[in-house]
């Protein structure tokens, strides 16, 4: 039970982590994870985790790496497979021996091959806590491709070297020559199961469709267990499983080009799947070294041997010189982003600073270091294990610090380039041109679900704009339209065409909302002025209305504020209001509400007649919105990666709408 109690509390941290990132978008989602992750360990929970390093191998970096090959971007891949290669294999290679003897002379209470290790685990970048920042600064897309190509590459490198490390501390036996023979050989063989075992699994998978099992979740079921099988296979056999599981998912990444409905299903249903796991995982990663920290800093803190200032200043040390040497290697490389040989040097600089800043240390090196065993084969404790994972995450929290706060300065603080403005104002439009042509297919019948399809429309054009003037003025329309409900019924009252005990109720419920907004005592205080009052109290005498009485009263009084707010918004509208979209949106609602209210029961308008309106229009709607988007790409307004994205919505919601009409 304390051990669900914990998953629960985890799971529910990495999403606390994404909401706090949202109101505090200068601080990296890895760097709150951490955070919480510390805070966790200060809660009375009776369950403390102990983490099995070979499980925690299979169950982060498989599954990880098998998702960074399925989503690699083989063309790019190939295209800049010399800056990629001389990144992944080159700089990985000659990070371990640098820094693996810079590490051992810097603190000699880690012994070589431990030294080793933690240079193979430091090694590695990763592309997913960069990606990020993209919300934040604009890294060039030649770069990112770059990243995320050393990334998938490095990873296996990476890894691979730190296991033989890890290995020839634990045994006390290294030979560089059997190593290198080793390595070759083991490489070559994970490469070699991971696409034999693809094929074995295309073999399965194709008997079993034609045994008519078509089932998506059974199919997505075997998706989810192929890393961990893989991997697992390739360790028993004695070869490389990091590699195996990277080949597998790049051969995986082949299996849905075919024209099938079944196999579309199953990349819609694969893709929501896989982004929530891997989402999931490198949360749990960085909260895991959260919990982890507490201990390893207590321990790191009480060893007489190091001070605590020099240990802090170590992992400084130990940043600035993984970057320095990536930044070093990045210059030397012949054009590492594709640039002419004859450029300034100045610029040659400035690409190699962003390359290297980017190169920001995150899951892998996390789950490497984790996974470090507790003893050797002699039953002595791993020597320095606390101090090496202590070290490794200091790098990867000043590497993201780096990112965070230097990238912009060279990137320059803006998060849109002009081109992207522009693509978004595309959009935009696209959208608008979607209403407009709802619009204009607008009849008595299909009203109010063409209000409800326009009213989502709306939506998106307001969730692209991201203008907080805007969002400020949709709040100052909600608080007019309230105002404009209290004044409706204070002149229907003084009119007499409501009773003033449902008038009463009515405004009591208004000034409330009114009083959370405003903080104005008026609203408060009173609610009709004190002639009223007696006239109220001298009419609910004579005048007792039922509860069917009371409702119709209600109901009519609501149809009448309705309308007036309608004729409001329309003013507005005539008088020329910027935002448009907001008080078109709110008009759609408020007539779709008023066209419930008031549709008779006799009417022949039904729930499925709704539904079947909706469907249609819907498909409408996407009709439309895809001829858009590809006069738009035509005319050079938005990217081919721009539409590539939009059109993978329609693909979503065209889906969501089968399964509709097949419910």
């Amino acid at each position: 039970m304390e051990l669900f109690e914990f998953i629960l509390l985890m799971l529910a941290a990495v999403s606390l982590s994404n909401l706090v990132n949202r109101f505090i978008p200068s601080v990296s989602v890895p760097i709150i994870q951490i955070a919480l992750g510390m805070l966790i360990t200060l809660l009375p929970l009776h369950y403390e985790l102990k983490l099995n390093p070979e499980l925690f191998l299979l169950l982060f970096i498989a599954p990880l790496l098998f998702n960074d090959g399925r989503h690699a971007d083989k063309e790019a891949l190939w295209k800049l497979k010399k800056p990629i290669l001389l990144l992944a294999l080159g700089l990985v290679f000659v990070t371990v021996a640098v820094m693996g003897y810079f590490l051992n002379w810097l603190l000699p209470v880690i012994p070589l091959a431990a030294a080793f290790a933690l240079a193979a685990a430091l090694a590695p970048t990763d592309a997913v806590a960069v990606g990020a920042l993209e919300q934040k600064v604009k890294i060039p897309h030649q770069t990112m491709q770059i990243l995320e190509g050393e990334s998938l590459i490095n990873d296996a490198s990476g890894l691979v070297s730190f296991q033989f490390a890890v290995a020839a501390m634990v045994t006390g036996v290294f030979s560089f020559k059997t190593a290198s023979i080793s390595f070759i050989a083991i490489s070559l063989g994970g490469v070699v199961l991971g696409l034999l075992l693809t094929l074995v699994k295309y073999g399965v998978v194709k008997w079993l469709r034609k045994l008519g099992m078509e089932n998506v979740t059974l199919h997505m079921l075997i998706e989810i267990l192929t890393p961990f099988l893989i991997f697992m296979a390739a360790e028993e056999l004695g070869v490389n499983g990091i590699l195996a599981v990277v080949a597998a998912g790049i051969a995986h990444s082949f299996g849905y080009k075919k024209m099938n409905p079944e196999l579309a299903k199953l990349s819609v249903v694969s893709k929501s799947t896989w982004s929530v796991i891997i989402f999931v995982l490198n949360g749990l990663v960085f909260l895991l070294l959260g919990t982890q920290l507490p201990d390893i800093i207590q321990t790191i803190w009480s060893n007489p041997d190091i001070g605590n200032f020099k240990v802090i200043m170590y992992t400084l040390l130990l940043t600035l010189a993984v970057l320095g040497l990536r930044l070093i290697w990045a210059m030397l490389m012949d054009n590492p982003e594709g640039a002419k040989p004859r450029e300034p040097w100045r610029l040659r600089l400035k690409n190699a600073l962003i390359l290297s800043l980017s190169g920001v240390r995150g899951t892998i090196t996390l789950a490497s270091t984790l996974s470090l065993p507790f003893f050797l084969n002699d039953g002595t404790a791993f020597p320095a294990r606390d101090l090496i994972i202590f070290l490794a995450a200091g790098v990867i929290l000043w590497t993201l610090l780096a990112s965070n706060y230097l990238l912009p300065l060279l990137l320059g603080k803006e998060t849109q380039t002009e081109q992207e403005e522009d693509e978004i104002q595309a959009k935009i439009e696209i959208l608008r041109n979607v209403v407009t042509g709802l619009n204009e297919l607008t009849t008595d019948q299909n009203r109010l679900a063409t209000a409800h399809i326009i009213n989502m429309y709306t939506s998106r054009i307001r969730t692209l704009r991201k203008d907080e003037k805007k969002d400020k003025t949709q709040r100052s329309l909600g608080l007019s339209v309230m105002k404009w409900e209290r004044e409706n019924t204070l002149l229907a009252l003084e009119k007499k065409e409501v009773n003033p005990y449902t008038a009463y109720n009515y405004l009591k419920r208004i000034n409330q909302l009114l009083f959370m907004r405003t903080r104005d005592v008026r609203y408060k205080k009173e609610v009709f002025p004190i002639k009223q009052w007696v006239e109220m109290f001298g009419m609910l005498n004579p005048v007792r209305l039922s509860i069917r009485e009371r409702r119709a009263e209600l109901t009519r009084l609501k149809i009448q504020n309705m309308a007036y707010v309608i004729e409001q918004l329309k003013g507005l509208l005539s008088e020329g209001e910027s935002d448009i979209e907001a008080i078109s949106s709110l008009i759609l609602q408020y007539e779709s509400i008023l066209l419930r209210m008031t549709r008779n029961e006799s009417d022949t308008y039904s729930r499925r007649e709704f539904d079947l309106s909706m469907q249609d229009l819907g498909r409408v709607g996407i009709q439309l919105e895809r001829d858009n988007i590809q006069s738009m790409f035509e005319t050079g307004r938005i990217s081919r990666q721009g539409m590539k994205e939009m059109k993978r919505d329609i693909l979503f919601m065209e889906h969501d709408l089968r399964e509709e009409a097949m419910a």
